[in-house]
């Protein structure tokens, strides 16, 4: 197994695109073990800290990108996520001043709902016996996943805190241990990048941040040869799913139809389904959930299959 340690990476990348030096190279099969840094680029370890724009005014630092020895464009990286495991014992939370994909830029409606000056709202919530310490009330599951994975666009970089079909800033909670994640590979080498892990999150992230942890990620990588795909997918042991995101400047309803589509192309190509069955299936039996705000992940129970 192969290890990218932040000494190895000396410099936390803010966007995934094919023009970085790769910091590791893999063979396809192989397992590699990556440390992370949390969404706060590391600024935030007590309740009294907060965010310094001045001195890194990127959030959302990933690591990489990893190299996988035969991936071309046109093939399909899998990455199956082995552990998630935190490498400081805790996580910490926010509240964002201004968090603008819930505000109507004009108006400010959502910010003059909850109130014209938030509390900064940092919380430091400690990790341990597979707990999340939220307050003296309330203690949650721990339930790691990775909030930012992608692969390199062709020609362009894509800022890690934006998802896409390349991946990127999706917070899919089914990103998570035990499942496999599939990347579209648009430029030799698949360029993989990872970040951002979660010690929990709900459906939407609504205030922006999750329970952000700097993290160890063990996954193991594999280059699927000439399979095809226009956006990510998940597969778990009770569902496949597909994703699509709004963040490439769609509305969400139309992000819910590219997700059923890959969907049921995916059923159609993969599984036999005639292409009307598999849409009235997923009519009667799908299920659909939210990254945050931007991100739609339609699945397709397993038992149906």
């Amino acid at each position: 197994m192969k290890r990218l340690t932040l000494a190895d990476q000396k410099v936390l990348r803010y966007s995934l695109g094919p023009f970085y030096e790769p910091t590791l190279r893999i063979r396809s099969g192989e397992t590699v073990l990556v440390e992370t840094e949390d969404a706060f680029s590391g600024q935030i370890r007590s309740s009294q800290d907060r965010r310094d724009t001045k001195v890194m005014p990127f959030s959302n630092p990933v690591v990489g990108p990893i190299y996988v020895d035969g991936a071309e464009k046109g093939d399909t990286l899998a990455v199956k996520i082995k552990d998630i495991r935190p490498r400081i014992g805790q996580g910490a939370t926010r509240i964002p001043s201004w968090w603008w994909y819930l505000c109507d830029q004009a108006k400010y409606a959502y910010q003059d709902f909850l109130g014209a000056n938030l509390p900064h709202g940092t919380r430091i919530c400690p990790i341990r016996d597979g707990k999340v310490v939220f307050d003296d009330r309330h203690t949650l599951p721990y339930t790691p996943m990775i909030g930012t994975i992608g692969t390199a666009p062709e020609i362009e970089s894509v800022s890690s805190e934006k998802p896409g079909p390349h991946g990127g800033n999706m917070d899919v909670p089914d990103v998570a241990c035990g499942n496999t994640l599939y990347l579209p590979v648009n430029v030799s080498g698949a360029y993989l990048y990872v970040g951002d892990a979660h010690a929990t999150q709900g459906d939407a992230e609504l205030c922006g941040t999750a329970i952000e942890m700097p993290a160890e990620v063990e996954a193991t990588v594999e280059v699927i040869k000439k399979k095809q795909i226009g956006w990510p997918r998940i597969e778990s042991a009770e569902f496949i799913a597909a994703i699509a995101c709004s963040g490439t400047g769609m509305p969400l309803d139309e992000t819910v139809r590219i997700a059923f589509i890959e969907l049921i192309r995916w059923l159609e190509n993969e599984y036999g389904y005639d292409r009307w069955d598999a849409y009235q299936l997923c009519t009667q039996i799908a299920k659909a959930s939210l990254g945050n705000v931007w991100t739609i992940i339609a699945k397709f129970p397993k038992k149906y299959l």
